[in-house]
């Protein structure tokens, strides 16, 4: 038995939920390893940074930036 149709996920919804949170990560200055995949993957070379890497990194340019709050 099939689930009623307000149940089913539609595959849109899954990709749009996708570019939600990627839109919220942008928001509150989190860092995108999936985009960063994305760039290096789009822009034809590996991926030179494990996740951890890009995540220890994203925090320590974070902290030299210049702010100003």
């Amino acid at each position: 038995m099939r689930p009623p149709i307000e149940m089913r996920r539609r595959p849109q919804t899954r990709s749009g939920w996708t570019a939600l949170v990627r839109a919220l990560r942008r928001i509150l200055g989190m860092p995108d390893y999936a985009a960063y995949l994305e760039h290096c993957r789009r822009a034809g070379h590996p991926a030179q940074l494990t996740e951890r890497q890009f995540v220890d990194d994203f925090f320590e340019r974070k902290g030299r930036a210049p702010r100003c709050c």
